[in-house]
């Protein structure tokens, strides 16, 4: 989520600054200020064009993470030193898997559902050691298969209830 946050940013301050020195050289007229222009503006552009999916991604990940139905912890490292603490806490944020009733974050990575793409959730298989998530347009199925280990019943109870209430969609529960 935090490289998300990073790129989103880094293209907007670079949009920012090749705006500001497009209007700069507009306004000050430097030497050869007509073969500067069209290059700053290009590359203010480029910056923008980068910027915009960027920022639907970010708020994406973001509408997943703050509506987070089911929360993977892939890894529970554990240091003895101080620096090793330090070091786990960051890898804890890096190895963590949200999944909501918009889509599914995977670290940085986005699988989308729903929020304006034409993909749907479509069910959701809960398994001893699994989570089994089918979603897609009409077309065109796919399915994404995580490595979870069911809790118990009342938690249980809790994810199909907030998947029912959210999503629309009745999690199947397999032996």
């Amino acid at each position: 989520m935090k490289k998300l946050k990073l790129r989103t940013l880094c293209s907007l301050a670079a949009a920012v600054v090749f705006s500001a020195a497009g209007t700069a050289t507009f306004i000050l007229r430097p030497p050869y200020w007509v073969a500067y222009a069209p290059v700053i503006m290009a590359l203010g552009l480029v910056a923008l064009l980068q910027y915009i999916p960027a920022y639907k991604e970010y708020s994406a990940a973001q509408a997943i993470a703050e509506n987070t139905i089911i929360r993977i912890q892939l890894a529970d490292m554990r240091g003895q030193t101080e620096w090793d603490i330090e070091e786990a806490e960051k890898l804890r944020e890096t190895y963590v898997i949200c999944i909501s009733a918009f889509g599914v974050l995977l670290g940085d990575k986005i699988i989308n559902w729903g929020g304006g793409s034409d993909k749907r959730l479509k069910a959701v298989e809960i398994g001893h050691d699994y989570i089994s998530i089918d979603y897609g347009t009409k077309e065109n199925n796919q399915n994404v298969r995580l490595l979870y280990a069911r809790p118990g019943e009342d938690e249980l109870a809790e994810i199909i209830m907030k998947f029912r209430k959210e999503a629309n969609v009745v999690p199947s529960v397999a032996g």
